[in-house]
């Protein structure tokens, strides 16, 4: 594969124009636009490259010509063999190098592109990393005295989530199978389901589905495929979906059922299929066992190798035209301006067409980076962009619910089973026989008796219309809320309280994850503490700016990060305003005498907007 060939794959990569057809969020645009890209990539891309390495040498090379054909006028003229004088010579030499060169610098301008985009971008992910010489990476760094710098810093962290993309597999010379993901469901806001697994499953015919269109005003139709495998040709594809499974479900055990399945069809298949069919799916079954797996097929390899490539964390940059930019600037003065290479030229030709490469180059570089910007500004617009809240509801304690409403709770069984649940009430001891006992030793009954003024009404039990009317019934309600409770992923969470609560939460006390290996967290391949800084450095600053003037922050950390993150806070805040690490025992595994060192101490990191106004 040539140059032009391997940045063309790249680029395709990078902005995403491999992915399947899916119709949500980042999606929608790229699929809008694929044709667009594509055409600019296989087209006007290489015809850029061109004009722009030979504009200005045009007249340079015209003249070159015209003085070799008035050489070669006079040469006839006088008698003698035009192709034996020196200066014809010298001439088509000269013009000779001026076309060859043009080819030569074309193809070193895609290995430089190719090289620079392939050198900051890392499976769906720009990285920073400024290679100065060899494995030496150099950082931006503004003078500090101590820098804090991690490989994501100018990045959104986004938990871990699907990168969807298709697979391609490839068997002979000119024989593939295709993986295609025909639909998915997400989570909404990025938050983590309890009781729901997100995976890959074999897709499962049904009938076309068929959905309403208000924009377009007519039926929009969505067309599925017949069956899980469609073959064309020796080529044949498989489909997939990407779709909500009971808690427990193990992805491992959906991969051995798509496999049977999956090999129970391509032997129906083969029975009457053609001879080069039934080798690709010969292929395609044969053993491909490891140690802990001596049964595995090449179809269970690639078909793990697919799943495990679209779960992943991911980074969305916090400006990625800047970052970009300035790291052209820096790749073309340290790997395209080499002084040792200037030196030993030996005529000012070659450093005109260098720089003229140059030229080229970031001209190039600059509208790809023009257009990455755009779709990466497009996904943090999505990130930033404060969220719908889905559900509200409200805890009012039966004192401030007017008398005509508490009937109707109390005949709300299933708060009252919660109360029940909580122990604050008992059932049975309000009835006689089948009737519930109003008065039950007093003259009022339950819903208007002092000792149940306290019991906690939960709006989330009843229909809108009463949610509706008892909120209505109470003057103020906002300034009444005592408390707030929200469930939502945090960095949400945080954004939707900056206006309401800023600077007016008196203390932050956060338990965030250890980064132990049982955290949970799939961490991006080798970027385990720089993901987590990510995420903290997006977290911590957004609760501070909710702090008021005389008010304190903790935070809870283990030994995997405390000198990260106690580094990270004295960067942030200042040394001055962090003023304590306490340390506290916890229990306690191993020993020396077992041959293992016990982990006994975890650690609060104790920060302050004002260090005095810390008591004591």
């Amino acid at each position: 594969m040539n140059k032009f060939s391997e940045l063309i794959a790249k680029l395709r990569e990078i902005l995403q124009i491999d992915r399947p057809d899916l119709d949500f969020g980042i999606y929608r645009i790229i699929n809008a636009r694929a044709a667009e890209i594509e055409k600019f990539l296989t087209d006007i891309l290489p015809k850029k490259v061109r004009q722009s390495l030979v504009a200005g040498s045009e007249n340079d090379t015209a003249a070159l010509q015209s003085a070799l054909d008035k050489a070669v006028t006079n040469a006839r003229e006088l008698g003698a063999d035009p192709e034996s004088l020196p200066k014809v010579k010298e001439l088509r030499q000269r013009i000779a190098e001026a076309t060859a060169g043009t080819i030569d610098y074309e193809s070193r301008v895609y290995a430089h592109l190719l090289q620079f985009f392939s050198r900051y971008y890392d499976k769906g992910d720009f990285i920073s990393k400024r290679r100065y010489k060899g494995d030496t990476y150099a950082i931006p760094y503004d003078g500090e005295e101590v820098k804090l710098y991690w490989a994501n810093f100018d990045q959104y962290y986004t938990k871990s989530g699907e990168n969807f993309s298709n697979y391609t597999l490839k068997l002979g010379e000119d024989k593939r199978v295709y993986f295609r993901l025909v639909s998915a469901d997400t989570a909404k806001d990025n938050r983590k389901d309890n009781d729901l697994e997100r995976c890959f499953v074999l897709f499962q015919p049904r009938d076309t589905e068929t959905q309403s269109s208000e924009a377009l005003g007519e039926e929009e139709i969505n067309l599925l495929p017949d069956d899980f495998i469609e073959v064309n040709g020796d080529d044949f594809t498989i489909y997939f979906e990407y779709k909500q499974m009971p808690k427990g479900t193990k992805q491992a055990e959906l991969i051995r059922e798509a496999i049977k399945s999956i090999t129970e069809k391509l032997n129906s298949i083969i029975v009457s299929a053609s001879a080069s069919l039934r080798l690709c799916v010969n292929e395609l079954l044969t053993a491909c066992p490891t140690p802990k797996n001596p049964e595995r097929t090449r179809l269970e390899k690639e078909l793990t190798n697919y799943v495990s490539k679209n779960s992943a964390d991911y980074f969305i940059h916090k400006d990625l035209g800047k970052f970009l930019n300035r790291e052209l600037d820096f790749y073309i003065k340290n790997e395209m301006m080499n002084l040792d290479d200037i030196q030993h030229i030996k005529t000012f030709r070659e450093i005109e067409k260098n720089l003229k490469m140059i030229q080229c180059m970031r001209l190039i570089a600059s509208e790809l980076i023009i257009f990455m910007a755009q779709l990466e500004n497009f996904q943090k617009k999505l990130w930033l962009k404060k969220k719908f809240v889905v559900e509200t509801n409200y805890c009012i304690t039966l004192d401030r619910v007017p008398e005509t409403l508490r009937k109707e709770i109390f005949e709300n069984k299933a708060q009252v089973a919660e109360w029940e649940k909580l122990g604050l009430f008992n059932t049975e001891t309000q009835r006689h026989g089948d009737e519930l006992d109003l008065f039950n030793n007093s003259s009022a009954p339950p819903c208007l008796r002092v000792e149940n003024n306290f019991l906690m009404v939960d709006t989330k039990f009843f229909n809108a219309e009463f949610k509706a009317k008892l909120l209505a019934s109470i003057p103020n309600i906002d300034e009444q809320c005592d408390g707030l409770l929200i469930h939502s992923e945090n960095f949400q969470a945080l954004n939707l309280l900056q206006e309401r609560y800023r600077e007016q939460v008196e203390c932050i006390y956060i338990d965030p994850p250890y980064n132990t290996d049982d955290d949970g967290f799939m961490y991006k391949d080798n970027y385990k503490s720089s993901s987590w800084l990510s995420l903290m450095n997006d977290r911590i600053p957004r609760g501070m700016r909710l702090l008021s003037a005389d008010a304190n922050s903790f935070v809870s950390i283990g030994d995997e990060e405390q000198e990260y993150l106690a580094t990270y806070v004295r960067q942030l805040c200042g040394k001055k305003n962090f003023f304590s690490t306490l340390v506290w025992e916890k229990k306690k595994k191993g020993s020396f005498l077992s041959g293992k060192i016990a982990k006994m101490k975890d650690y609060i990191l104790c920060f302050s907007k004002d260090i005095n106004s810390f008591p004591g």
